[in-house]
């Protein structure tokens, strides 16, 4: 009998630290009507695949490219062969598509429209939820969104009626539906537009846009911690208290990662100055940033305070901040002693040869 109670407690234990480990959490983008090539996806390292993105107009979400977004979604929920356990789930709106989502949240008949509407996007494709990446409601987005003081609370009635919808459809087929967003990681930017405390009730996952902090006068990081004279809360760490003080449990947060550097004219040839004049172009993503240390002027730099790595060259006063190994993993480590939710991170294809969704993988011990 006391081995079998030793045993039931074993199993318990085992299948507990299964449930409690962290979420990994990507995007596949097919929003410029490319096909995604989800042969190359490691599924088996995942646990969500948000595919990016849904237009919305008319108070409904729509496919803005039907015949690839089609296939795509076709292909990325084919994925499920290789880890059953995977979740798919289609993101609406994003810094592009946002404009019309003030307006349809304006009506309990709009949001009942584009409830609806993801609804059957779900059951056509299969899909195990939606991700609502609203950019952003009460303030502005990119090229002239709509936005009014009214989103703070039809915000929170938008995901009221997203989860009374799909709770419906659960009734129909058995099967539970997500609901996650993807939010500003500048918490006072956000918070204040918002009533994350009762929009929590209805989610699943609240996934912080926790990087590329910077202003329009300094360049900053992918901070982790602030670092001295830098905004306490324009960091992961400060995304993190100001959600969680804003009512969302620590564990429906998903801390956000930028696998993509960005690239600052400075004004001088101090790497510690801050002070940039514009934001020059960098191509070829993290792939390009791995060879700044064979080419002439470059040198990296880490940022202790920060837990953030960047490049800075010496003759051209170029500074790229970037995400690497080292910081990913300090992310990581964060991650599991604030006992959030998971990681998630911009995106999938960014990441060349996998090395940093190895770290997480490593990390959370999948």
């Amino acid at each position: 009998m006391k081995s079998r109670c030793l045993l039931f407690l074993l199993v318990l234990t085992f299948g507990l630290a299964i449930a409690q480990r962290p979420v990994i959490i990507t995007y596949a983008g097919g929003y410029r009507g490319n096909l995604v090539k989800a042969n190359q996806i490691e599924a088996a390292k995942l646990t969500h695949l948000l595919y990016a993105f849904a237009n919305l107009g008319n108070n409904r979400a729509y496919l803005q490219y039907p015949k690839t977004d089609a296939v795509n979604l076709h292909n990325l929920v084919a994925l499920k062969r290789q880890n059953p356990k995977l979740k798919v789930l289609l993101s609406v709106g994003g810094l592009g598509w946002s404009h019309n989502f003030s307006n349809m949240a304006l009506t309990e008949a709009g949001r009942q429209t584009f409830a609806t509407s993801c609804a059957e996007l779900m059951e056509r494709f299969n899909l195990d939820g939606i991700d609502i990446d609203w950019e952003f409601p009460g303030y502005p987005g990119q090229g002239g969104n709509i936005y009014r003081p009214e989103d703070k609370q039809n915000y929170t009635l938008t995901f009221k009626a997203l989860r009374e919808c799909f709770d419906q459809l659960e009734q129909k087929t058995g099967k539970h539906y997500l609901i996650t967003t993807a939010v500003d990681g500048w918490a006072p930017h956000f918070v204040p537009h918002t009533e994350m405390d009762k929009v929590q009730q209805y989610v699943d996952y609240v996934c912080l846009m926790a990087y590329n902090f910077n202003t329009p006068e300094l360049a900053g990081g992918h901070f982790l911690y602030s670092p001295r004279g830098w905004d306490p809360q324009g960091s992961a760490d400060g995304a993190v208290k100001g959600f969680v003080e804003a009512g969302v449990p620590a564990s429906k947060l998903v801390l956000g990662a930028g696998f993509f550097p960005a690239a600052f004219q400075m004004t001088n040839g101090d790497p510690l100055n801050r002070k940039y004049t514009k934001r020059p172009p960098f191509r070829g993503g993290l792939a390009r940033v791995a060879q700044l240390p064979h080419l002439y002027g470059w040198k990296r730099y880490w940022d202790e305070e920060g837990k953030a790595p960047y490049f800075f060259n010496d003759e051209s006063w170029i500074r790229v901040s970037y995400e690497d190994a080292e910081s990913l993993q300090a992310k990581c480590n964060y991650i599991k002693d604030k006992k959030l939710a998971g990681l998630m991170y911009w995106d999938y294809f960014s990441d060349p040869g996998r090395k940093l969704l190895h770290i997480a993988d490593q990390s959370f011990g999948y």
